[in-house]
């Protein structure tokens, strides 16, 4: 390539760079180089490539192929709304017509921005660096031609050369660095236990059955409040079904080697299990639901990613960055309109491996600053989150409802009639009160006090919150108190009429019926 070009396309990358143009890429072969600027929003991205047409044709071709690797770069990059400028620096003009080629390329729009040419040729470079000022507000020299021998051109151009490319070549070794701490393993070994547990839920119980689910170690509140706790750690390696454990472990797969790959693995693993403990913290804060699943954890991932795009927010952006927020954000809008999703594990997580990750850094640098309030925030979050459920589970009628569920599976009849009437005096819960209602009936049944459990069957049933059982068990009583046959039936008809093809009251119909 002829040294005077080549020192003027160098000069010009470097005059470029001292007004604001950052270098993104290059090429060592072709002598091309990249250079971006960011300013309102908007990126300017500029080729400078030393090399000379003989014919238009020719000119048109490498400009279109300019403009598809600009597209390339600036989605790479992350710059939705970005100008392109292709500087081709020349010894002689095309001898045949090329002014339009010079028309600018594309449609002008975010999909398809517009691509200005400019070609530098010794006859006309004043007029296109002129050119090149105004159209993005430089002030760079028209004639950056000093007056060196030829020798001296040849070895500032390539000294330009090496350092420019040298730098290039070290920004690319720092990011693979960064991105290469430790070769990942335990999100391998994470994948394998949530497998084989699932397997071992599946053949040692009905994976359907919710009290197998409590025994396996699901978040159940109520026994997380007798001392529990370790079943918010339990919960994170159960899940309800088979595809409920397939989509975390994808998810875990592609957020686990990224993370474990940049934060190395120990940090992997305190963001993974403390991310997680915070996701099940807020879960047992925030939903009275049995929960399980490696969600909040996959979520603490999530927060560590995004603890990385702020400290490398450049790289952040250029590799990963949008699509982790692209589905970050969609996660968030389905489990904000979703109920059957836990939020509270979700949220909790993501909080939770953000703080956790800002606490223990990225390697190879520190903020003790920041690092130390991360680790106060995280012990806030968890404890604040605790203390809040704690306070919310405890006078939650929900909870009292499960609570007097499990009395009545340990015959404790008379701790029922107590829970249950505590909580009818607390709750107007239009849906709590008829479950309520019957628990209690049910314990003075066994208690013998059928007067009382009468009362509560006949209120029960005047809610819009039913079970067959209700009318089952107050027909029963009827017969028990010696009622009429007449009435009997009469209730038995009502419950029908709620449940037609409840076994238990047909059968009570038939047998009266039969007398």
């Amino acid at each position: 390539m002829d040294i005077h070009t080549l020192y003027r396309a160098y000069e010009l990358v470097n005059e470029l760079t001292h007004q604001g143009f950052r270098i993104i890429g290059g090429d060592y072969q072709k002598d091309e180089v990249w250079l971006e600027r960011k300013a309102n929003r908007k990126s300017a991205i500029i080729r400078v490539k030393p090399q000379t047409f003989d014919w238009s044709n020719q000119l048109r071709q490498d400009a279109q192929a300019a403009y598809q690797q600009m597209q390339r770069i600036r989605q790479a990059i992350a710059s939705p709304n970005a100008a392109f400028y292709s500087i081709y620096i020349a010894g002689e003009q095309p001898v045949d017509d090329w002014e339009d080629v010079k028309h600018p390329k594309g449609e002008g729009t975010k999909k398809s921005p517009k691509m200005h040419i400019y070609y530098l040729a010794e006859e006309n470079k004043t007029e296109e660096i002129t050119q090149l000022n105004h159209d993005l507000q430089l002030s760079l020299s028209t004639d950056n031609e000093r007056d060196m021998a030829d020798t001296e051109k040849e070895t500032a151009a390539n000294h330009m050369k090496h350092t420019l490319f040298q730098e290039i070549q070290e920004e690319q070794e720092q990011r693979k660095k960064i991105f290469s701490f430790s070769s990942p393993l335990f999100t391998y070994i994470l994948i394998a236990l949530n497998v084989l547990i699932f397997i071992f839920q599946n053949t040692s119980g009905d994976i359907e059955n919710t009290q197998h689910l409590i025994d396996m170690g699901a978040n159940y509140n109520l026994l997380v409040m007798e001392g529990e706790w370790w079943r918010f750690f339990t919960s994170m390696f159960l899940h309800l079904h088979f595809l409920h454990l397939i989509m975390n472990m994808i998810a875990l797969f592609y957020l686990g080697t990224a993370i474990e790959q940049i934060f190395g693995r120990t940090r992997f693993l305190l963001i993974y299990f403390l991310g997680g403990l915070a996701g099940s913290i807020a879960s047992f804060a925030f939903s009275v639901n049995i929960s399980a699943g490696a969600s909040g954890a996959i979520f603490a991932l999530f927060g560590a990613l995004l603890l990385f795009g702020l400290i490398y927010k450049e790289i952040f952006l250029k590799t990963m960055g949008m699509n982790i927020i692209l589905i970050l954000g969609i996660n968030l809008l389905l489990g904000f309109s979703s109920p059957e999703i836990d939020m509270g594990a979700h949220l909790g997580g993501l909080a939770g491996g953000f703080l956790v990750a800002a606490a223990v850094y990225v390697p190879q640098k520190k903020n003790q600053k920041n690092q130390l309030f991360a680790f106060i925030g995280f012990i806030i979050l968890s404890i604040g989150l605790f203390i809040y459920g704690w306070s919310f589970n405890s006078s939650s009628p929900e909870i009292k409802l499960m609570e007097a569920e499990t009395q009545l599976e340990e015959d404790n009849f008379s701790e029922v009639i107590s829970i249950t009437t505590e909580t009818l005096d607390e709750t107007d819960d239009q849906a709590l009160i008829p479950y309520l209602l019957f628990h209690r009936s049910y314990a003075y049944i066994q208690e013998e006090d059928y007067a009382k459990a009468t009362e509560d069957l006949e209120e029960a049933i005047q809610y819009e919150e039913k079970i067959p059982e209700m009318y089952n068990n107050l027909a029963i009583l009827y017969e028990e108190q010696g009622a009429g046959d007449v009435e009997i039936e009469a209730i038995i008809d009502e419950g029908l009429e709620q449940f037609p093809d409840n076994d238990q009251l047909n059968d009570l119909k038939n047998e009266i019926q039969s007398y």
